[in-house]
């Protein structure tokens, strides 16, 4: 067995679907998040820590170059591309988003989609590529082409041209030249096109069986390209077939290779912390009851983002409210004071400005006072309840498009249906959209009887969330309480606070960030309190996570918390309002 493990692994990760000319692929940036999260699980490095999505030319072609400085002598070497792919002239080309020419016809600007001879200074030619990781003198190299799509070049006199020369028709990819100690995975066979999957689908069809097996340990590459084969072909009847060039110099390549009892080892150990974190016991009158160990979390935070006073300085954030941290821990941050959103990677100092800017406004490009976001890691959008402006608004890849409109948006929520949940500050209630069918109304699933503090009532909803079974946990900031509304249900049960405003532990005092874990454990940011509590649902009282020491800086203190989110691993990150910082709290138990 060529076990990789003794070589360092290194992956370049791009997906590419937000196309400005031609068709833009809906799988593509998802297909690239999901391989890329697969990869780091069996212990690559992804180079910059995170995949790269939609990128133009000379974005990738800077991406590339450092790719390849990068690379050292026996590295495992690993590059995956999804998108729009052509060949020309016996060489292929993975295509960039910004996939025109400008030309100037009687003063007037154009863009034109690329023709065949200038892809050599518009695309990236794959070959070269391939070649120059080799001249790195790799362990083994691994090519993964998801971009067999239909591409066309929109051009009259090479359209006259392809009539006669069929083997220029740019449809799929070339054969490519495998160097030695290479392998080059295409989704189809040369010559072809690949599916982008079914409806509903999130991923390619390639992609999603690649993601299916290349997990599996101790397994040889190419029998789990098999695997992938087998799959694609029975999806597809037999209309997709993945094509495979090898020049391996070994035997029995391994992308993840453990010893058996390592591998026992790791399951009994997975075993017997799900079996700690969750028992059983019975009571003096014999009835079973569930006993839950609640995880523990170091009492000093760490400044994640932020934490050099109030500004508009990339390295500064003011007055955060929502956030959120998806799985490659970068934390996307409402930057409330700021009138923008920022996304701030994992050990930066800096912060990166998504949309909006620094200064408030109405038009598209603007933002006032935005309360809360959701980062859609499908096509990794980014939806933002622009509470200054009264409306829902999505970005995605510097375009813009307003959803909802005449709302006093406070917080935001998405079930596993896709269908988006707004909390009404003004209203005293949350509706349920489903974007898709561009309906004006939403539907009423908690409060909408007016202002109260009855359990069919709501006042001043701030931050929800909504579980698996869409059940929907409020805020109700006013009423100092979070209560939970069961699908369809016509009132909400209180689960914490709802004792009146107060420090007490059966006490909340103005509760914002929510989030509930998988065993129904409820983590609320007590924002009066300057605290984090968990409660579980029936409890009378809650505990103190991380905070409670009195307003203050301290790296065990808070100032008036507001968003609160989980990373992958369990981590706490706290929108820290007052201190204009976000807080993460390591999970130690």
């Amino acid at each position: 067995m060529s076990s990789i493990d003794s070589h360092r692994k290194i992956a370049l990760v791009i997906g590419n679907g937000n196309y400005q000319e031609g068709v833009s692929l809906r799988n593509t940036n998802y297909d690239a998040i999901q391989m890329a999260l697969a990869l780091k699980k069996i212990g690559f490095l992804i180079h910059d820590n995170e995949p790269k999505l939609n990128l133009t030319y000379q974005q990738m072609r800077h991406t590339i170059t450092n790719f390849e400085c990068s690379l050292e002598e026996g590295d495992m070497v690993l590059f995956y591309f999804a998108g729009h792919g052509t060949q020309w002239e016996d060489q292929n080309y993975l295509i960039p988003i910004d996939n025109y020419i400008e030309k100037t016809k009687d003063g007037v600007k154009s863009k034109c989609s690329l023709s065949g001879p200038e892809l050599g200074t518009r695309a990236i030619n794959a070959q070269n590529l391939l070649n120059n990781i080799s001249d790195r003198h790799p362990f083994v190299t691994m090519f993964f082409l998801d971009c067999c799509r239909t591409y066309h070049l929109r051009n009259s006199d090479l359209e006259k041209t392809f009539r006669s020369e069929q083997s220029n028709r740019p449809h799929g990819l070339k054969p490519m030249h495998a160097k030695a100690g290479s392998l080059i995975a295409f989704a189809c066979a040369p010559g072809t096109t690949a599916d982008d999957g079914n409806n509903g689908e999130k991923n390619g069809l390639f992609t999603k069986h690649l993601l299916k097996y290349i997990q599996t340990p101790n397994e040889d590459i190419q029998m789990i390209l098999r695997r992938v084969t087998d799959g694609v072909m029975e999806d597809s009847k037999e209309e997709q077939i993945p094509h495979l060039t090898v020049a391996l110099r070994r035997d029995h390549i391994c992308l993840y290779s453990t010893k058996q009892e390592t591998f026992v080892s790791f399951i009994k150990q997975q075993l017997s912390s799900v079996l700690r974190e969750k028992m059983s016991t019975l009571t003096l009158d014999g009835s079973r009851t569930q006993r839950y160990s609640r995880s523990q979390f170091k009492r000093d935070g760490k400044v994640a983002a932020g934490g050099n006073g109030y500004g508009k300085d990339l390295d500064q954030i003011c007055s955060p409210h929502g956030i959120c941290v998806d799985e490659m821990k970068n934390i996307f941050i409402v930057d409330w004071g700021s009138h923008r959103i920022v996304r701030w990677k994992w050990s930066e100092k800096k912060g990166e400005i998504i949309p909006g800017g620094n200064t408030s406004g109405d038009p598209k490009c603007q933002l006032k006072m935005p309360s809360d976001l959701i980062v859609d890691e499908q096509d990794y959008s980014i939806i933002v309840a622009d509470w200054g402006n009264r409306r829902i608004v999505r970005f995605f890849n510097q375009k813009q498009e307003i959803l909802i409109e005449k709302v006093y948006c406070f917080g935001l929520a998405m079930d596993n249906q896709g269908s988006l949940y707004v909390s009404d500050w003004d209203m005293h209630e949350v509706r349920r959209w489903n974007i898709k069918e561009k309906k004006k109304e939403g539907v009423i699933v908690a409060g909408g009887n007016g202002k109260g503090n009855q359990s069919n009532q709501l006042n001043n909803p701030s931050f929800i969330f909504v579980d698996g079974e869409q059940s929907i946990y409020v805020s109700d900031r006013e009423n100092h309480r979070v209560m939970k509304w069961k699908k369809g249900a016509q009132e909400g049960n209180l689960v914490a606070g709802g004792n009146g405003k107060g420090d007490n532990l059966n006490q909340l005092s103005s509760p914002r960030g929510l989030f509930v874990d998988q065993w129904k454990q409820i983590y609320v940011a007590d924002s009066d309190n300057h605290r984090i509590m968990r409660w579980c649902e029936g409890d009378a009282e809650g505990s103190i996570v991380v905070g409670g020491k009195g307003q203050g800086s301290q790296l065990n203190q808070l100032h008036s918390p507001y968003g609160l989110a989980f990373d992958s691993e369990g981590n706490i990150y706290v929108a820290d309002h007052g201190n204009d910082r976000v807080v993460q709290y390591e999970k130690i138990t």
